[in-house]
């Protein structure tokens, strides 16, 4: 005990001056081949320090050829220490996790020390890093990760641009030495998520015509590397359609809860019927008191959705036929229009009202999709719920969807630039249908429009994106249809400050080497004929 106390004294005289290491005096981690540096952790860390941990062991072996021991901060200091995450060494320091925000992280430079910290979740349990079942979850406080991670690319130059090695980029080097100013920050879109985002072919490539049935998948722990490492997650949000399960619950009870006017399982809910109104605010009441939702509903973290079923065929009642527009005043004839804005947003503007009374700290959660992708005119949308715009934003060739996709952000925009809003992006292109059905389309790529689409999100506040991918047999995605794409979409939603069109560069030069020209030569042309209209049908 005496020597640990010893330790942590000469760390604080070391490491407390408060003054961080000054640009231009480099701290050295390993030099010609053998490490100078400890990773030192908590004696008790933190499920989110021990992977990050691991991480970094990891990717400075590849890097340098050095192991770099990781240690407990009980042992006697190290000449260079690397504190990962909370530890007693960052408490003589005055930093603990809690002082940070959820997903903030530190990366500091000190005296013979760097930190490389964050807000990270209270789960002690032990991470196996062979075992990805123990890893951090897509929404787990793991601030801590995303210090190594960020430190890893912007101070090593490491990029990961596929799962498995074919996809890390780790310049080799016998000595490590690094150095800048402090960087305390956390991703600018708090929620991000790539559905199905593990789900791979195991060559990276898959055919969705010749394996139609038992294509292998990726192993889980590639995959699900590669996912924290493009930092997948962050704030627990969900919204979708929402109601299905009121069929099992309420049909036969309350069949005046549903749709009128059709035959058969009614398509819809009655969105007027204040019996039903009464039962959604009870929901999100219950879900919001106990955390649990009813098996149908969609809700995560704060959020409780209030999504119609997916289609159009609307109640016919007196009610909602009134409510109902004829002909759109905004947006498509047939669809991405606002035929049902008024209709749908006046429903969740009843439940918003009265779950607002009881949970004014919570949030109702929104599409602006189909038929009422546009805001209200009759009233103003509560002020507690968040809206998901869905955004055909990989259909770059059809100049109408483009605009029609701008109105529709610029509609909300003026409609509330605090509200919480989130985009759910349609980058679902080659799909597996159009295989099926023959059709072999060359790759959608769009890369450079991402830049401009991602600027527009962040002048508008968006806060976080789901993304449907290109998807394969088994909807396992398409890693190389969306490779870059991806890729772009994580780091833009990360730094809005980043030069997308950089990356793009950067990433032909660092993934592709010498054919780094020839390469880029053809994605580009391939995506101006993408682009191109008279490429494409009706």
């Amino acid at each position: 005990m005496r020597a640990c106390c010893i330790a942590l004294v000469a760390m604080a005289m070391a490491w407390t001056g408060g003054e961080a290491l000054a640009q231009g005096e480099p701290l050295t981690l390993v030099r010609d081949g053998e490490a100078v540096a400890s990773i030192v952790l908590s004696e008790n860390p933190t499920r989110a320090g021990q992977f990050a941990a691991a991480e970094l062991h990891y990717h400075l072996a590849r890097m340098t050829g050095a192991a770099v021991p990781v240690v407990a901060d009980s042992a006697p200091a190290p000449e260079v220490a690397i504190l990962v995450g909370e530890s007693a060494a960052t408490r003589a320091l005055g930093l603990t996790s809690d002082d940070f925000a959820p997903q903030e992280y530190l990366i500091s430079f000190r005296p013979d020390a760097l930190v490389l910290m964050g807000r990270d979740a209270d789960d002690r349990a032990a991470m196996d890093y062979q075992d990805p079942r123990t890893f951090p979850g897509d929404f787990d406080q793991q601030g801590t990760v995303y210090a190594v991670y960020d430190f890893l690319e912007r101070f090593c130059d490491v990029r990961w641009y596929l799962p498995t090695e074919l996809g890390e980029v780790i310049p080799a080097r016998d000595t490590l030495a690094v150095s800048g100013e402090d960087i305390r920050r956390r991703p600018a879109m708090t929620y991000r998520y790539v559905y199905r985002g593990e789900a791979l072919p195991a060559d990276l490539i898959g055919d969705t015509i010749e394996y139609e049935e038992g294509y292998p998948s990726l192993n889980t722990r590639a995959a699900r590397l590669h996912m924290r490492r493009m930092r997948q997650g962050g704030e627990r949000y969900n919204a979708n359609h929402s109601f299905y399960g009121y069929y099992d619950r309420f049909l036969d009870e309350h069949p005046e809860w549903f749709a009128q006017g059709y035959e058969g399982r009614p398509p819809q809910m009655c969105f007027t019927s204040p019996g039903f109104i009464d039962q959604v605010i009870a929901d999100a009441r219950e879900y919001f008191d106990t955390g649990t939702a009813r098996p149908g509903a969609v809700a995560a973290g704060d959020f409780f959705a209030l999504v119609p079923m997916d289609n159009a065929s609307w109640c016919r009642c007196e009610r909602c036929a009134a409510e109902i527009l004829e002909e759109p005043a905004r947006g498509y004839r047939t669809t991405s229009n606002d035929t049902a804005s008024d209709y749908i947003f006046g429903f969740i503007n009843k439940v918003a009202r009265e779950v607002g009374r009881t949970h004014p700290d919570k949030w109702l959660a929104a599409l602006a999709y189909s038929r009422y992708v546009y805001p209200p005119t009759d009233e103003p949308l509560e002020p507690n719920v968040s809206i998901q715009l869905c955004l055909q934003t990989r259909r770059i060739f059809h100049p109408e969807s483009v605009r029609n996709d701008r109105r529709v952000l610029e509609a909300w925009t003026r409609e509330s630039l605090e509200r919480p809003k989130f985009v759910w992006l349609y980058y679902c292109y080659p799909s597996l249908r159009a295989a099926r059905q023959g059709w072999r389309p060359y790759p959608g790529f769009f890369a450079h429009s991402i830049v401009g689409q991602f600027a527009d999100f962040h002048r508008s506040g968006v806060r976080g994106f789901f993304i449907e991918p290109s998807y394969l047999a088994h909807s396992q995605r398409s890693p190389l249809m969306d490779q870059l794409e991806l890729y772009l979409t994580y780091k833009l939603a990360d730094d809005p400050d980043a030069d997308g069109n950089r990356m793009i560069d950067e990433f032909f030069e660092r993934y592709y080497g010498p054919a780094a020209a020839p390469m880029q030569e053809l994605y580009e042309l391939m995506e101006a004929h993408f682009a191109d209209p008279a490429n494409h049908g009706d």
